[in-house]
């Protein structure tokens, strides 16, 4: 019986032994600490000196080169860098650089075509050259008029310039703010003095032009607003009857010719004298007549007159010289 008890007594004993002993190793392994690896950076693809491009065929003239790399930013220092006159890499223009971040410099610029020593790179300033002023030979033009001093739509105008100091060789336009020139043809620089050409209006709006006249060595002179263009002027082709005396009766007159408008005025002129022929009727562009009151012609100078139409509406006018007679009184023959 006593050696039971003994027994029993070791049993315990052992038991408690191993509880004591897990105890202590689960309080070992709880104060244990895990150290975790950390993931390092991967290396830079491109080092200082390396001129990144989007290909390795590029053929730009200017490229990025790379002037540091921060591994612990993950950042990148990069710089323009030129070629020089020869193709060669190359040069800066400036000191200005720039931080990028890695990933994005290497997932745009993934190709290194060349590699340079920074420290040797020059700052080379481009420069600007001169403005070149050409210079201008011979004397300088004057105009001064031009005859006829207007012209019709479409039509081709025999005009004489005059001024000063021309040379052969000379142009001449007409011009208008707004528009196309209209260059003169068969230019032909009779004298000094006085050039003879065509213009040819073709397309031309109304309106006034300038005249412009250009030597050959580049000077020039322009006469602002010499030049008009408008609708053609009445063309007078004869009268009738072409003849009145003074204190005869009033006399129906018509006038024949181009280009008349509805809206003219009729007159007979000589010298500083005009006498209206009262209310004009248009027939068509051919032909117009007027009631001409004899009686206003007392006072009236004998001889020839003048016969002057104006199209009111543009003030074009057109004159038949010296075709319209009046006479003192009816001569009787004995």
């Amino acid at each position: 019986m006593e050696n039971k008890v003994r027994n029993g007594l070791l049993i315990c004993a052992l038991l408690v032994f191993a509880v004591l002993i897990a105890g202590c190793s689960d309080q070992s392994s709880a104060g244990t600490t895990t150290t975790v690896p950390t993931t390092a950076l991967p290396v830079a693809k491109f080092a200082a000196g390396d001129i990144i491009a989007k290909s390795a065929s590029s053929t730009d003239q200017s490229l990025y080169v790379i002037t540091q790399y921060d591994a612990k930013s993950g950042m990148y220092t990069r710089a323009w860098i030129y070629k020089n006159a020869d193709g060669s890499w190359g040069h800066f223009i400036d000191n200005k650089t720039e931080k990028v971040e890695r990933t994005l410099v290497e997932k745009v610029y993934p190709v290194a075509i060349r590699r340079v020593t920074i420290s040797s790179i020059p700052i080379v300033t481009p420069t600007i050259p001169p403005t070149v002023v050409a210079t201008l030979s011979g004397s300088a033009p004057t105009v001064t008029g031009i005859s006829p001093a207007s012209g019709v739509k479409d039509a081709v105008v025999a005009a004489t310039i005059t001024g000063t100091n021309f040379e052969n060789g000379a142009t001449a336009k007409l011009s208008r703010a707004g528009y196309p020139p209209f260059t003169a043809t068969g230019v032909s620089v009779s004298s000094s003095t006085s050039i003879s050409c065509n213009f040819r209006l073709s397309s031309a709006d109304e309106g006034s032009y300038n005249v412009m006249v250009t030597n050959p060595g580049g000077q020039s002179d322009t006469l602002m607003g010499a030049f008009s263009v408008g609708q053609a002027p009445p063309i007078l082709t004869g009268v009738s009857p072409y003849m009145a005396e003074i204190g005869d009766t009033q006399k129906l007159i018509t006038i024949n010719g181009q280009n008349f408008k509805e809206g003219v005025k009729v007159t007979f002129v000589q010298g500083t004298s005009e006498i209206n022929c009262g209310t004009p009727t248009f027939i068509d562009t051919t032909k117009i007549s007027c009631l001409l009151n004899v009686r206003i012609l007392d006072g009236a100078k004998s001889g020839l007159w003048d016969v002057k139409v104006l199209n009111i509406d543009g003030q074009q006018t057109g004159i038949l010289t010296g075709k319209f007679t009046v006479n003192n009184a009816t001569v009787t023959s004995t």
